[in-house]
């Protein structure tokens, strides 16, 4: 099996060759599977950056690197106007933010932060989105997850700009939730699968239903649901962390 940095460059690799070859794959057409399955393959190329960038970051030094970085060369690309190359990069700097996030809050706070924060980011995203900016963003595009930042690219000539788009506080509240799941002892397998999982219903609940829904609720509950035994054991005795 591929680990640490090896693992990570593979993982670049295959998800910087896929956002750019992504315009040459077959054209599904322009209906809802076109898009739930551009979307699909794109917010997965997203996660596994950013979950390679956890699996490498267990030294701080290495998160702060790896944001610096990614951070820099996704602004050179965007302001190249080369979305599509900035993807992975956005996905790296969302995965250290994320780790580096998450350390921070669990070091001052303690092992409260992994049941509290998600329960109130999931709130001011359900907010958000009907509410606020992105709710406005969404109704000039309806289809697609939660728009900020990740342009996920379309197949083919079918579909007029990206397949679907995902937000960066997705991203980083994957890594962050990722990060917690390692460092405290949950059940981090399960709980990658379960938050792709609601990642990828999120996606597909927004683009058959054609509004905008929020990604964080679904990510939250894909974090808390495999783990509400061994959170509860960590507040009752946080000597156990």
């Amino acid at each position: 099996m591929v680990r640490g940095p090896s693992a990570l460059l593979a993982t670049v690799a295959v998800a910087l060759a896929y956002t750019l070859a992504a315009g040459t794959l077959p054209d599904l057409g322009d209906g809802d599977g076109a898009v739930i399955v551009a979307g699909s393959v794109g917010l997965l190329a997203v996660a596994a950056v950013t979950l390679a960038v956890v699996g490498i970051s267990e030294m701080l030094v290495t998160a702060v690197l790896l944001a610096i970085g990614g951070g820099l060369i996704a602004g050179a690309l965007d302001e190249a106007g080369l979305d599509a190359g900035a993807i992975v990069p956005e996905a790296i700097f969302a995965g250290a933010f994320g780790v580096l996030l998450a350390r921070g809050l669990l070091a001052y706070a303690g092992p409260a932060v992994a049941l509290a924060v998600p329960v109130f980011v999931a709130l001011v995203d359900i907010l958000s989105v009907a509410f606020g900016p992105s709710s406005r963003l969404a109704d000039g595009d309806p289809r697609g997850a939660s728009a900020l930042a990740f342009d996920l690219p379309s197949w083919g000539g079918a579909l007029d700009g990206p397949a679907a788009r995902l937000g960066l506080p997705d991203a980083i509240f994957l890594a962050a939730f990722a990060t917690w799941a390692r460092r405290l002892d949950l059940r981090p397998r399960v709980t990658t699968v379960t938050m792709i999982g609601a990642l990828l219903a999120t996606l597909a609940i927004s683009v058959t239903a054609d509004r905008a829904i929020p990604a964080l609720p679904l990510l939250v509950a894909g974090f808390l649901l495999p783990n509400v035994d061994r959170l509860a054991a960590l507040l009752r005795d946080p000597s156990r962390r």
